[in-house]
């Protein structure tokens, strides 16, 4: 039967109690929970919710005498995982698998907040598509959000946390922007503007090995970094370049110098690109309104407020600069005047001037 907005806030709660394994709450402590919560108005209200789950919905709950309290015959079992499409549920384990790989004690800290934001967007999509209360903004869309494309080939993440973990080595052929734009060049006349078939090299890309060491999301995109035993130095290359990626057998052979500087390598590091120098001050002063900006979504997690004042917010990060950095800072326009060090307050100005030299004034 068709399950309402209120019912299934109070299925979602209950099931959420029932599944926290091991406790067991007994009758009259899951009614306290609920009723504080969703409103169950008695422990009959409360036993007929249970009853639909497990008619409606083949809940496996069962009440455990010995311990007074219910809980599922079957641990795996979610109702969550009822209400979701099986695109939703590949996404979901999808996401489980990144988080086995996460470790440190904030795992399920992040689990928990992540769970909370599926269960919020169910609450959204059931609001926004009830019809059964008309209303004047029942024929248009009310909720806007943001259009994410994420980056391709993130069904190679999970093979990639196994290869890390086991410490194998991967194959993989992989095509570098520079590859496509040497093709593009050498297929098009000179008078000709380039179509998408001669975007893509005839040649197949080269095949790579690579000890890999970690992996790392920037702006919905994957990449992964590890040992290149041909170049005897770190690499870095992004998922979506890569195709007939393969687990291998052969074990990971990582100098332990190379190990230690990609382990470290991304504490001061913004976005992916590397960095051949030091780590340094950088000190950046903005204009009031985009140092509010600035506060409330830190550039990077080594940032620092120096000053605030009513004229600007000066704002210090612990990095060593790379071209991700560069072009971050270029996006706050004028809002934004570098202070420091002075090689990359150079960088700035020669890059705005190479970019005002392409219009005309």
């Amino acid at each position: 039967m068709p399950i309402t907005r209120s019912a299934f806030q109070r299925y979602r709660l209950i099931d959420e109690i029932i599944s926290r394994y091991p406790r067991r709450y007994s009758k009259q402590r899951l009614f306290e929970l609920c009723q504080d919560k969703c409103g169950i108005r008695s422990i009959s209200s409360l036993e007929k919710d249970i009853q639909r789950m497990r008619e409606d919905h083949d809940a496996p709950i069962e009440y455990d005498k010995r311990a007074n309290g219910y809980y599922y015959s079957n641990p795996q079992f979610r109702l969550l995982n009822l209400m979701l499409a099986p695109e939703d549920m590949e996404a979901l384990d999808y996401a489980r698998e990144v988080l086995a790989a996460t470790q440190g004690a904030t795992v399920a800290d992040e689990l928990t907040n992540a769970l909370q934001k599926v269960r919020q967007s169910l609450d959204i999509i059931h609001e926004v598509r009830s019809d059964d209360r008309g209303g004047p903004a029942a024929s248009r869309r009310i909720v806007y959000v943001e259009e994410k494309i994420l980056g391709g080939n993130r069904q190679f993440v999970p093979i990639l946390i196994r290869a890390v973990n086991q410490s194998r080595q991967v194959a993989f052929r992989y095509l570098k922007y520079e590859d496509v734009v040497q093709a593009t060049n050498k297929k098009t006349p000179r008078k000709s503007k380039a179509t998408s078939a001669s975007v893509i090299p005839a040649e197949r890309p080269k095949l790579r090995i690579l000890h890999p060491i970690l992996l790392r999301e920037v702006a919905d995109s994957w990449y992964v970094i590890g040992y290149d035993a041909v170049s005897g130095g770190e690499k870095t290359f992004a998922l979506d370049r890569m195709s007939e990626l393969e687990l291998l057998d052969d074990p990971c052979d990582v100098p332990p110098a190379i190990l230690a500087n990609v382990s470290d390598l991304f504490e001061h590091i913004y976005g992916i690109t590397d960095s051949h120098g030091p780590v340094e001050n950088i000190v950046l002063s903005f204009s009031p309104l985009f140092g509010q900006y600035v506060k409330a979504k830190p550039i990077h997690q080594t940032q620092e407020v120096l000053s605030d004042t009513e004229t600007e917010c000066v704002v210090r990060l612990r990095l060593a600069p790379n071209r991700d950095l560069l072009m971050h800072l270029r996006s706050y326009g004028e809002h934004l005047t570098v202070l420091e060090p002075a090689s990359l307050v150079q960088e700035i100005k020669a890059s705005l001037e190479a970019t005002l030299s392409r219009y005309s004034l």
